[in-house]
């Protein structure tokens, strides 16, 4: 465990190990627990934005999402790295709920979103029992009717992959009326499963590199670090 302060973000870097043991703690106390994979286009939203920021710090388990983080963070494990790219912990989870024979709820804000994100995860892990999903708006009463739709099928977990920015503000408010043991929530940034990425998506990516590693120079600077 490492506790990390990036552009003012206060963010703690478990090993895949730890991370487990809080996710079968989390199986075991009887509420939900979020948990927030961040990224890099995500951090340097947050840094402007004070509520994504109290969002992002109030998950119950963060992870890192890519590993530019882990090396603004001065965490050059081998080991570690490998875990953060290979998406390790997405796939341990998935295993355990088909083992479990758990069930999963997805969300996400396009039906073609959403169609991928279920295809994706079925390339991490075969058999993993969808039991609804929905198309998230930005109707407050349509978001009344979803949680109405998870609760009555009462999923082990809720997977989701929201815009950021939208995505971490509904889990922090809606989270205490999710009748479910697990709120998993992704950053579309993240490339899933072999799917060769498009020009277009990797421009995007070395731009937020850049625009990341700026960011974080200059509120060292400001900062005195």
């Amino acid at each position: 465990m490492q506790k990390v302060n990036i552009l003012g973000i206060g963010l703690t870097d478990y090993s895949l190990k730890e991370s487990l043991a809080i996710l079968d703690g989390f199986v075991r106390n009887g509420g939900l627990n979020t948990i927030l994979y961040v990224t890099t286009p995500m951090l340097i939203m947050a840094g402007n934005d004070e509520e994504e920021k109290n969002c992002i710090e109030s998950m119950d388990l963060t992870l890192c999402g890519d590993t530019d983080i882990l090396r603004v963070a001065k965490i050059d494990s081998a080991g570690r790295l490998y875990e953060v790219e290979n998406r390790v912990f997405l796939k341990e989870f998935l295993r355990r709920l088909v083992r479990g024979s758990k069930k999963v709820y997805l969300l996400d804000d396009s039906a073609e979103d959403l169609a991928l994100l279920q295809r994706q995860l079925g390339t991490y892990q075969k058999g993993i029992a969808i039991v609804g999903s929905s198309i998230l708006t930005d109707d407050d009463g349509d978001m009344e009717n979803i949680i109405n739709r998870i609760n009555d099928v009462a999923p082990t977990a809720v997977i989701s992959r929201i815009a950021h920015g939208r995505q971490e503000k509904c889990m922090s408010r809606f989270r205490a009326l999710v009748n479910a043991e697990v709120w998993l929530g992704m950053s579309k940034d993240m490339a899933l499963g072999d799917r060769k990425e498009s020009v277009r998506k990797k421009a995007v990516d070395w731009m937020y590199r850049i625009i990341f590693h700026r960011r974080i120079n200059h509120f060292r600077d400001e900062n005195g670090e």
